[in-house]
């Protein structure tokens, strides 16, 4: 089977699980997973409580429990017009708590915001969204508090069969929604694609791009005017390197970031 053909695509949108907080990052990424997703699959929203941040202040931890009550009513309203979803309210460490909470959902796909945390100083990312990302088993969708319902859906590819499983779901998208699908191909950098591409085989339909600059410059650029950015992880199951094309993406880019897991 060649790598283009491989990983079911329409599963990743099956079972999505979006954390949830006050933060216009936090419903953007709400909102573009339940505009993306199949009306059949399965969406859940999750607030997570601190509680060990509480301490025995009762007055404190109501006044968080009714910020995370109010987070999911307001994110629930933000997406009704596009999907269904469910609603949890959790207690514990955030990280440990969601990524239990995507084993136990079984979940596809986890979505997230940047600037999702309050600690994250000097981290586009936020401490959150970038142990998500490093930590979960699943793909997952981050995304800024930007919106744009213009633009294609670009598909960074370099040969490998992270790049082939993303193709896979970009191309899955594109033709559901009617969406325009871009694959950009970097050439420039250190690591410049490998042997397993070609414009013969990628398929002569696809609209390619080859660009001379690295893979994170050419990745974050396209993202301005794209509507959604894909890219394959290299690391599945693992954790993935700070150094990482997806995560240098996902912490520049202009446009939600789907890694491919």
């Amino acid at each position: 089977m060649s790598q283009l053909e491989t990983g079911p695509a329409a599963t990743v949108w099956d079972r999505v699980l979006c954390a949830v907080d006050q933060t216009p990052a936090s419903i953007h990424a709400a909102r573009t997973a339940a505009r993306l997703m199949p009306a059949a699959a399965r969406l859940t929203l999750c607030t997570v409580v601190h509680g060990g941040a509480l301490g025995a202040d009762v007055s404190l931890e109501r006044s968080r429990t009714r910020e995370a009550q109010d987070a999911l009513t307001h994110a629930q309203a933000e997406i009704e017009a596009f999907h269904d979803a469910e609603l949890q309210l959790r207690e514990g460490r955030p990280v440990r708590r969601l990524l239990d909470e995507l084993s136990a959902e079984r979940a596809t796909l986890v979505t997230v915001g940047r600037h999702s945390d309050s600690g994250a100083a000097g981290d586009t990312l936020g401490e959150l969204a970038t142990a998500i990302l490093h930590e979960a088993v699943c793909s997952v969708l981050v995304a800024g508090a930007a919106e744009r319902d213009y633009g294609a859906v670009v598909v960074g590819f370099d040969g490998s069969g992270g790049a082939g499983r993303a193709l896979a779901v970009g191309r899955e998208l594109s033709a559901r929604l009617a969406l325009v699908l871009r694959v950009l191909v970097a050439t420039g950098g250190p690591h410049p694609p490998g042997p397993g591409w070609s414009r013969h085989e990628l398929g002569t339909e696809l609209d390619v791009v080859e660009d001379p600059r690295t893979a994170v410059d050419a990745l974050i650029e396209a993202s301005h005017t794209a509507r959604l950015l894909i890219l394959g992880s290299r690391h599945l199951g693992g954790v993935m390197a700070r150094s990482s094309v997806s995560e240098q993406a996902a912490r520049g880019a202009g446009c939600p970031v789907l890694v491919i897991r």
